[in-house]
């Protein structure tokens, strides 16, 4: 059953839903959905709601509510990325994966060996394209939230944010395959916030690399062979649920 997000509080049986925008536009020109049809709408993370169809055209779609559940599908372990924007689409198709796996937020981030160098109207509008790239993965992995896809901004300026809004961040900078402690083996709090730093296919620079290890962060690996930025924060998230318990199915 397809899944989009709606406005919170149109949760009670009988409510009348209005969608709009990209998702009427989805839901009657792709999906071709008519009247009749049954969705999932979620308006907050934890609470699913069925609902019918009752008006379909390209800008705006009406859904009854038909029933209410309470539902677990959001990951326990926050983790945030900070991927290194690669060259080309692929930052589009790393945030459709991290959107699919249960990322918290992603980071496109500036490094010094990142090779593309964005004009500021060219970073907000690929910002905005990141942004339903990540929100329709999500709605089609049928989470409760898509991950905030920010701002492209240099890697220090958002360790620095990111310090100053979560108190006990724990750093993992993906360092494969020269660093000691595997990903699957490093000390790690699921209950904790987490970062996870994946530089571009040249690496972090020493520096970059430093100021992470010098805050407390910690260099890991994600095995012997050397993998492309495009799948490092893929794996390494994976890595990570599946050691929070968050990949168990606990749903009928």
């Amino acid at each position: 059953m397809p899944t989009f997000f709606v406005e919170a509080g149109a949760d009670r049986v009988g409510d009348l839903v209005h969608i709009s925008g990209d998702d009427a536009w989805h839901m009657s020109r792709v999906l071709r959905l008519g009247r009749g049809a049954t969705v999932t709408l979620v308006p907050e993370v934890g609470t699913e709601c069925e609902a019918v169809l009752e008006e379909v055209g390209p800008d705006l779609v009406s859904a009854r509510v038909l029933a209410a559940r309470r539902r677990a599908r959001e990951p326990r372990a926050q983790l945030h990325i900070l991927q290194a924007i690669p060259k080309g689409p692929g930052m589009a198709e790393v945030c459709e994966r991290l959107a699919e796996l249960g990322a918290s937020s992603i980071w496109p981030v500036l490094t010094e060996r990142t090779i593309p160098r964005l004009e500021e109207d060219q970073a907000r509008a690929r910002q905005l394209r990141w942004q339903r790239v990540a929100k329709e993965a999500a709605q089609l992995a049928r989470r409760h939230r898509a991950p905030e896809v920010h701002h492209p901004m240099p890697l220090a300026d958002v360790v620095k944010s990111l310090r100053q809004r979560e108190a006990h961040l724990q750093w993992l900078a993906c360092d494969q395959p020269s660093a000691r402690t595997s990903i699957s083996a490093v000390a790690w709090d699921p209950g904790e916030p987490t970062a996870i730093v994946v530089g571009p296919e040249g690496g972090l620079s020493p520096s970059e690399l430093d100021a992470i290890l010098e805050s407390g962060g910690v260099a890991v690996s994600l095995g012997p062979r050397n993998l492309r930025t495009l799948l490092a924060a893929s794996v390494a998230t994976v890595v990570l649920l599946q050691r929070a318990g968050d990949l168990e199915s606990n749903q009928p």
